[in-house]
Parts: structure tokens; sequence; C-alpha cells
């Protein structure tokens, strides 16, 4: 779990800076490995507390093209406000859901919380910036297409799968067009 502790704080700026074990961030990607670096401000203002966070971490992939596995360094930066109030936290019972509707909302603490927890966080943005497209740093200036020719030589036909397509996936479709209209 990541925590911040925030019992007694004055207002300002804090600075932030923590390193944790991918395997104390529950619900992060299996794909990461190592540690999880986080560094930022907290800033609190009355009852206010606003996070600027830049978490980052290396993930192990496996490259699309190649099947060689390597490392990837992923940045996040994001925000999160939190508002300590008793009253109102009471009269909003379904916090859980509301964080999960919007994830960057104004989220409510009690006033005698002495943490934030902010393990959920950093393992959402941190996965979500995963490359769909996961290819190695030596092939990234390949089309798929051009990598196939250079490893299996010229006699085999590959189709450049990055080329635009000349057909319209409603191509079947559109046949039907001026047919059968009432």
């Amino acid at each position: 779990m990541i925590r911040l502790p925030i019992n007694g704080l004055s207002n300002g700026d804090h600075p932030i800076a923590i390193t944790v074990a991918v395997e104390q961030v529950e619900g992060i990607f299996p794909e990461f490995v190592g540690a999880v670096q986080i560094s930022g401000v907290l800033s609190k203002v009355g009852k206010k507390i606003v996070l600027d966070l830049v978490a980052s971490g290396t993930a192990r992939l496996t490259c699309d093209y190649s099947l060689e596995v390597f490392d990837e360094h992923i940045e996040a930066t994001f925000s999160l406000a939190y508002l300590q109030d008793t009253e109102l936290y009471l009269r909003q019972p379904n916090q859980q859901q509301r964080i999960e509707d919007d994830p960057y909302a104004l989220r409510l603490l009690r006033e005698d919380d002495t943490f934030v927890d902010i393990t959920t966080d950093v393992a959402e943005e941190l996965s979500v910036r995963l490359p769909i497209k996961r290819v190695a740093p030596q092939f990234r200036h390949m089309t798929f297409a051009e990598y196939a020719r250079t490893v299996l030589g010229d006699h085999v036909h590959v189709a450049a799968s990055d080329a635009p397509r000349t057909d319209s996936p409603w191509s079947s479709l559109e046949q039907f067009n001026g047919e059968n209209r009432t």
C-alpha cells in the first residue's frame, strides 16, 4: 500500500518522494517489475489537499515482432484532490462508487483521517499507460511488414498490415444502399 500521512500537516506545499516495490502496489499489471517511484507535491490549504504526482516504473514487455523481452520506462503524471469534511463525508455514503465513476472528482475525507491511500490511483495510472503495440526499441522505426521481410527474406510475400485499407469495412453493406428502401 502507498499511504501518504496527512495528520497534523501545516498549510503549504510538502514535497513527496517515495519508492515502493511493485509487489506492494496492489492492482498494478503484472508487466511491472522492480520498484515504483512516486514524486510530487502535496499542497494543503485549510481543509483541501491537492496531490500533484508523477509515478514511474519499469515494465518488462515482449516485443510483438521478435518476441524478445525488453524493459520500458513508464511514467504517469496525475493530480488528486481531497476535502477533509467529516459531516459531508457522512452525508455521502457511497464514496467508492463516486470515485469509480469519476476518478478525478473531489474526494472526501474525514477530518480525523491520518493518511491518504493512493495505491489504486498509482496502479491504474501506470497500468493504462502500457503501450498497446509493444515493439522493442531497435524495431520501432519499422512496420511489421518491413521487419518480416528482413527476417524471412524477400521471397516471402508479406502484406503491408500497417498500410491504410483501401476497402471500407462497410463495403459489403454498401451494395444494399439503394435497394429495399420503402
